[in-house]
């Protein structure tokens, strides 16, 4: 939270009028015609206010004073009538027009959000503080972006106004002016620090809501809903529930209490006392007791002191909400402008046919940590090879699969394709070469095949492809048997004819994707951790018989997998132990052959001990 204010402390006004013209560009890149008849709204509506509610009762009682002709007072009546009409078409008609248009920047800062989060790499999504700032940008862009346009028209709609009484003020009695700028003083003094103390505020809910939700989230979820009937944790998430609220309460305390001095004791006692009475003291003695003053012009004064005070207030106001949205709309452009460390280069080549995938001396690092996951990785996996990767948990598998799907760049050596590196490449085109399963792997709220293909609009041609894969994956018949087929929608999150897999079933739809799309390179993480022994070396016989002549990568724990592989390589403390051939490691008599063994036994003893 320190490091939080102090980023924000930073934010000076030159930023903070940068930050809010650069989301009102966009929504003027999304749909300019807002920007422009919005203005224009403003501006017209101003015009008609000052006319109707400032102009016209002091030029009546004024008229009236000075017995002008009754005809000349009608025409200026049925004048501003006309205004007003002209002011509610106007108004209602772009109303309408904005609403019609407002899906389209909606959609524009979605987008750009959307695609942005699709080219930062991997690491950023595990930054907790880049990921922090993203969620942030994420939930408040929209909304800022019509609070700062709504902003800046509020401030237009008071300046018109302002000018224009400013200016009839002066033709009265400028001695009046100094009182009406006391609140706007007193608004930008205070405004930028009362400011600081409601973001705080809102960042300090934001944490403790979120915890909050977390607990209300595993009373319902089906993830937590065995274990909080089967233990106590249930008394656990109790406990956190209190604990959160008594947080909430006392934030509400430390703050609730900074925000009233500032709205009550400035807002109120500055403009109701000093401005309000004084005001409507020297105006009734200027009428009543010295006559300089008409009496159309005192009611005016009167009227707009307080008006005007207000009014100049909520410009102030509406300036520093510039700045509150400001801290916001840091961090969407704190997210935009990140500079991706492994980018898309449209001009680099394509990926060639492949032919053979090295790592020479690879190590690899995360931020923050001091020991290396992986160290002087050498291997070399030529086409049509089956690739097995053992070892346990910890061992570097995993990260080394991140890095050959450039998730990350490694910190030491290099990944050589066709014996070039593959920074050299196209990144989308070298990540074209990669069908995979992850160990993580996620099922969409769209359709099966959707969620097997991995896009929409399908052509019958892939369709068949679906079919095909499903029947591969042994899950063709569960799919089969609902009303709607591989057009069933997953979860029922947003169709309540969805259908929730159970944990194999899941997986073996996330190995259909295997089937149905045609790459060079299949990568498989842990692909069948759901399924039972059998049903993996069924699954495995499937997977290898649907790639032949493809390369193949896979991570399993249960080594009788590996027994297919053309290749093993047993990882251990970010190394390669040892490498081999099923029969050649177990004829070493090494780690591998060791934990070979110990799974043997435990199968012939009726349990399973994973490595």
């Amino acid at each position: 939270m320190k490091k939080e204010k102090q980023k924000k402390d930073k934010i000076d006004w030159k930023r903070t009028f940068r930050n809010n013209f650069y989301i009102l560009g966009m929504i003027r890149k999304s749909a300019p015609g807002i920007l422009w008849t919005s203005t224009f709204s403003a501006v017209f509506s101003s015009v008609t206010n000052f006319l109707t509610y400032t102009y016209l009762l002091m030029y009546a009682l004024n008229a009236l004073q000075r017995r002008e002709k009754l005809s000349d007072i009608i025409t200026t009546l049925v004048f501003i009538l006309t205004f007003n009409i002209a002011n509610l078409l106007i108004t209602y008609f772009l109303s309408v027009y904005r609403e019609l248009n407002i899906p389209k920047v909606d959609a524009y800062i979605q987008n750009t959000i959307h695609k942005k989060a699709a080219e930062v790499e991997l690491s950023c999504f595990e930054n907790a503080e880049f990921y922090d700032v993203y969620v942030k940008a994420n939930g408040e862009a929209i909304n800022r972006a019509y609070n700062v346009l709504n902003c800046f028209l509020d401030i237009l709609w008071s300046v018109i106004n302002v000018c224009s009484v400013v200016v009839l003020m002066i033709t009265i009695n400028p001695l009046f002016l100094p009182l009406t700028f006391i609140p706007l003083i007193g608004t930008l003094t205070i405004g930028k620090r009362r400011n600081r103390v409601s973001y705080e505020y809102s960042v300090k809910r934001q944490e403790t809501e979120r915890q909050k939700d977390y607990v209300r989230r595993t009373f319902y979820l089906s993830d937590f809903s065995k274990e909080m009937r089967m233990t106590e944790m249930y008394k656990v998430m109790f406990t956190r529930m209190r604990e959160s609220v008594a947080e909430l309460k006392a934030i509400a305390k430390k703050y609730g209490y900074k925000m009233m001095w500032f709205r009550y004791l400035f807002e109120d006692i500055i403009f109701d006392v000093a401005v309000n009475s004084v005001s409507m003291i020297a105006s009734a003695y200027m009428t009543l007791v010295t006559g300089s003053m008409l009496i159309g012009d005192c009611v005016m004064i009167i009227n707009n002191i307080t008006s005007m005070s207000y009014t100049i207030d909520y410009m102030g106001a509406s300036i520093l909400r510039l700045d509150e949205h400001s801290l916001y709309i840091d961090n969407l452009r704190s997210f935009l402008e990140y500079e991706t460390k492994i980018p898309e280069i449209e001009s680099a080549p394509p990926v060639p046919p492949f032919e053979s995938l090295s790592l020479k001396d690879l190590g690899f690092k995360y931020d923050g940590k001091d020991k290396p996951v992986l160290k002087k990785v050498d291997l070399s996996i030529k086409k049509g090879e089956r690739i097995a990767l053992v070892g346990h948990n910890g061992a570097g598998k995993s990260t080394l699969v991140k890095l050959l799907l450039r998730f990350y760049d490694p910190t030491e050596g290099e990944i050589l394709i066709n014996g070039k590196s593959i920074k050299d490449y196209r990144l989308s085109s070298y990540r074209e070469l990669f069908g995979t399963v992850f160990q993580d792997y996620a099922l969409f709220a769209t359709t099966v095949e959707e969620n097997v293909m991995l896009k929409d609009g399908l052509t019958e041609e892939e369709k068949n492809k679906v079919t095909d894969a499903l029947k591969k994956s042994g899950i063709y018949e569960k799919i089969e048997s609902f009303p709607h087929s591989a057009q069933t929608v997953v979860t029922k999150e947003f169709d309540d004819d969805g259908v929730v897999f159970s944990g194999g079933e899941a997986q073996k739809i996330s190995i259909a994707r295997i089937f149905a799309l045609d790459r060079e390179i299949v990568i498989m993480d842990e692909p069948t951790s759901a399924l039972d022994p059998i049903a993996e070396q069924e699954m495995y016989k499937n997977m290898f018989a649907a790639c032949e002549g493809k390369t193949v990568i896979f991570i399993s724990h249960r080594l009788s997998s590996a027994t297919m592989a053309d290749r093993v390589y047993l990882f251990e403390n970010g190394c390669v132990a040892e490498s081999g051939t099923h029969g050649e490691l177990l004829e070493l008599n090494g780690k591998y052959a060791e934990m070979w063994h110990k799974q043997a036994d435990a199968y012939i003893e009726g349990s399973e001990v994973r490595a």
